[in-house]
Order: structure tokens, then C-alpha cells, then sequence
């Protein structure tokens, strides 16, 4: 099964549509939250987000690698251990969150 493409361009000089492109994903914001409390493993990530598929989390978290939001470091050990951490650019999206969060307790 291929991976979704988009079927219209995100127009470039919207800055808005950038950032929810980014963002929007069904799993993509419970993880950005997580990684920025602290680096997680995936099975961490599957502990706290126990209904969503294994595949779906990997197909996010490679997309959210592919935007920079967050970093996959491979340790070189045995059994094989793999961390997810929030990148620089990633962090930026602290006071967005807080902000959603804000509004969300509202509703």
C-alpha cells in the first residue's frame, strides 16, 4: 500500500497551511506533545497511544523526521534500541501546543 499524496499543492505563501500540514496527522500531535516532555522509544510511544497501529505511528514519525520536527538516533548495542527526540524547529511548536491546549480546555 502506497503512502497518501496530496491532491493539491499547499500554496507556498500561506504560512498557516505549512505549519497544519506538518502537524495534522491523527497521531502527530500525542506524539509532538510527548517527545516535548522527553525522548521516547516506540514502544513508549505505542505504551501511550495504545490504540493506534504499529504502522500508522512508524508512517508519522517518518514524516515528522522528513519535516525536521523530530530525530531518530540508532544506539549501536544488542537488542537494538532506537529514540525518538524533538529537534530545534520542533521545539518552536512548545507555545503552539500550550496555546491548543489553552483553547481546547475551553471547549
Amino acid at each position: 500500500m502506497s503512502s497518501y499524496q496530496r491532491k493539491t499543492p499547499i500554496k507556498s505563501d500561506c504560512s498557516i497551511e505549512k505549519a497544519l500540514h506538518v502537524i495534522s496527522g491523527k497521531w502527530k500531535p500525542a506524539i509532538l506533545s510527548a517527545l516535548l516532555k522527553k525522548n521516547l522509544r516506540l514502544k513508549d510511544i505505542e505504551k501511550g497511544l495504545p490504540d493506534a497501529s504499529k504502522r500508522a505511528l512508524t508512517q508519522q514519525l517518518k514524516e515528522m523526521i522528513d519535516d525536521g520536527l523530530i530525530q531518530k538516533k540508532d544506539f549501536n548495542q544488542f537488542p537494538k534500541k532506537t529514540e525518538y527526540s524533538i529537534t530545534n524547529l520542533g521545539i518552536q511548536l512548545s507555545p503552539v501546543f500550550k496555546s491548543l491546549t489553552a483553547f481546547g480546555d475551553l471547549l
